[in-house]
């Protein structure tokens, strides 16, 4: 075998463990959403039938939320699921909205990038400075040992999309490159 089939083999192991990530990533995220709504219904009703809700139930719900959005991010840009403004691009040649395509997912990766960075020195001062929430007294720093990965995650999805809108051709539709694109 030469060196290219290793590359392309390498590359397409290596998109299929960042789309596996994305997967389970999502699949949390369904999680977490399922949890925030058990943690309302069982509140309402509490507050409703016994006269108290669970204490912090806002809290929970509130960063519940940070961590599921960011755990449906990479799925959601792995699959095209963000939304685009395409109006002024749709009778542009298929090459030029592909390039325009890859430059919006370069932007997404350093966007990603810079808050993988920022929500990680955030969490890591939180953690310094003893940060609670104020009904359940629970440190605020731990959602982000689960936030900054999934925009870690988000950034390489940037980079593999990019990469799949530039290789992107009549073969290949969906934002499924070639091996050789991919490599």
């Amino acid at each position: 075998m030469g060196n290219g089939v290793q590359k392309d083999s390498f590359s397409s192991r290596v998109a299929k463990s960042v789309e596996g990530l994305c997967a389970a990533f999502a699949m949390a995220g369904g999680l977490v959403l399922c949890a925030i709504a058990l943690v309302t219904v069982v509140s309402v009703l509490g507050r409703k039938f016994f006269g108290g809700a669970i204490a912090g139930d806002f809290e929970i719900v509130e960063i519940g939320c940070a961590i599921a959005v960011s755990l449906f991010l990479p799925y959601c840009q792995l699959n095209k699921g963000n939304v685009i403004v395409d109006f002024f691009t749709l009778k542009a040649p298929p090459a030029a909205r592909r390039w325009l395509d890859a430059a919006g997912c370069v932007l997404l990766t350093l966007v990603a990038m810079l808050m993988t960075w920022r929500l990680g020195a955030g969490g890591i001062s939180l953690y310094s400075s003893n940060d609670q929430t104020m009904v359940l007294q629970v440190g605020t720093w731990w959602a982000f040992l689960i936030v900054v990965p999934s925009m870690a995650l988000l950034s390489a999805v940037g980079v593999l999309t990019a990469i799949r809108s530039i290789g992107q051709d009549k073969d290949h539709p969906g934002g499924r490159a070639s091996p050789e694109a991919l490599s």
